[in-house]
């Protein structure tokens, strides 16, 4: 038996906030959580964080590829790029990624030329923040199949196509691929996360079911590696069994300006969603076809109004009810189409409250490509959630750490749309666990529930979060993070 003493615990919705306890574990279940008069600690305990929304081995490669995001200008990126043309860390071709030019004074990104200056003869891809846009030299487009969509081959730029494909076409070194594995790992504890939903191409999830690494995960295979819009392709052995869904792109993101927002981005561009609806149902049967679920990248208004209108359609037809349950990513622009068709015992929303507190401040990315109404409009949380929608939170990876996402959640620009502190715990717990499958860590803690925990610094209920640390994660009565002196031995 081990235990260990906290200032206060947040153990769910049904029993709310507990003051100074014991937490007592055996094996790898909580054996008890009771009232304690030691008021010494201000650890403050609340279910393992569920990162309902990453990309788990991209992650890990983030830790081994140049950093751009500290990049404040395109000569600032050159100088940079410069400086490790010659590492070896990447492989063959130098990747970076994070870069964010709607934060730079001047929001411009290098020519091509000025990059093959800095780059020479070795190919580099680098790819923006929002993983939907990427900036290539002349080596890298000479070794990109021919006529490729989203390639402007005068500037080096790239939207969409090879950008979410680049690791499919290019995969990294299997070395490279499983030190990412190990790292992503690492990372994920140390940000108090004790399981998650990864959104993986084929070659990745292949290392996955390599390496087995540690953590608790489900995985969502991108559709087009399962052969759609086409036939389904044969998996490798023992793969299918192992993916729980499917994951197909109606849009791309604002940052690109390839989300496919209602009405027109503030200078004027007009989007249209990825798929007709045609191709929208035929992906809702192809999963079916699969038995996975459907999940569906969907940020603007117009995208989140097709796969509404179509799934609604596609149940009505298929009387499928709840046995065909449907997952939206993102959905930031869901104001424009709501309430729609939007039925609660179909649809379940994953959002990202990192997006909130990095880009819908004043001045930023969304009001620079949407205009300040239209921008403060966006993730309205409280509308999933007052509506009766299973709502989960998920990092995307922007950054990883939910802690650094939360006060998106319950400081939203708008006060309509922003939730309380213990419904934003929920969705980055419980209810994330509920939608992506993992039933025994969705109930509070008590006695007999997994011992999944995130040990807290302070208590966020009169803390700021931007106060708070993680001080450990508990994993099935195992410290994975943190200090190993935490549970003592009774």
């Amino acid at each position: 038996m081990k235990s260990f003493l906290c200032g206060g615990l947040w153990a769910g919705p049904a029993n709310g906030v507990h003051p100074p306890s014991r937490i007592s574990i055996c094996g790898d279940r909580i054996e008890d959580i009771s009232p304690s008069a030691d008021t010494r600690s201000d650890l403050f305990v609340i279910p393992g964080f569920v990162d309902a929304h990453c990309h788990f081995i991209w992650s890990g490669l983030e830790s081994l590829y140049l950093d751009l995001s500290g990049t404040v200008s395109a000569g600032d990126l050159l100088d940079l790029v410069s400086s490790e043309i010659d590492s070896e860390g990447t492989g063959r071709i130098l990747r970076g990624f994070g870069f964010d030019e709607s934060i730079w004074n001047i929001p411009l990104l290098p020519s091509l030329t000025e990059l093959d200056g800095a780059t020479g003869s070795r190919p580099v891809f680098f790819r923006r923040v929002c993983c939907h846009k990427a900036l290539v030299n002349s080596a890298m487009l000479e070794l990109l199949p021919r006529k490729c969509p989203g390639v402007d081959y005068s500037t080096g730029i790239i939207r969409e196509g090879v950008v979410l494909d680049f690791e499919s076409l290019f995969p990294p070194e299997p070395y490279i691929l499983d030190q990412a594995c190990s790292m992503a790992a690492e990372l994920a504890f140390s940000s108090g996360i004790t399981a998650l939903c990864t959104f993986e191409p084929l070659v990745t999830t292949e290392v996955l079911f390599k390496n087995n690494p540690p953590i608790r995960m489900s995985i969502c295979l991108f559709g087009k590696d399962a052969g759609f819009p086409g036939e389904v392709l044969s998996f490798p052995e023992g793969v299918l069994p192992g993916i729980d869904g499917l994951k197909f792109f109606l849009d791309g993101s604002l940052g690109a300006s390839t989300a496919a927002v209602s009405g027109t981005y503030a200078d004027g561009t007009v989007t249209e969603p990825l798929l007709s609806d045609e191709q929208v149902l035929r992906s809702l049967e192809f999963a079916a076809d699969l038995g996975l679920m459907p999940v569906y990248h969907a940020i603007g208004g117009k995208a989140l109004a097709q796969i509404d209108r179509v799934s609604h359609d596609f149940h009505m037809k298929h009387k499928r009810g709840n046995s065909a349950a449907i997952r939206i990513e993102h959905a930031e622009e869901l104001l424009a189409d709501w309430p729609g068709h939007w039925d609660t015992s179909i649809h379940t929303f994953v959002m990202q409250p990192n997006f909130v507190n990095r880009w819908q401040i004043e001045g930023g990315l969304y009001e620079g490509k949407l205009g300040k109404e239209r921008a403060l409009a966006l993730n309205p949380f409280r509308l999933v959630a007052d509506a009766g929608f299973s709502l989960g939170f998920g990092s995307d990876g922007m950054p990883s750490s939910p802690l650094r996402g939360l006060s998106g959640a319950t400081d939203h620009p708008l006060d309509r749309f922003g939730i309380d502190t213990a419904q934003a715990l929920n969705a980055y717990t419980l209810k994330a666990a509920a939608i992506c499958g993992f039933q025994d860590l969705s109930g509070d803690l008590k006695a007999g529930r997994v011992a999944d925990m995130t040990v807290l610094s302070a208590d966020p209920f009169h803390t700021s979060w931007d106060d708070i640390e993680v001080v450990a994660t508990i994993v099935g009565g195992k410290t994975v993070f943190g200090p190993e002196t935490l549970l003592e031995e009774v």
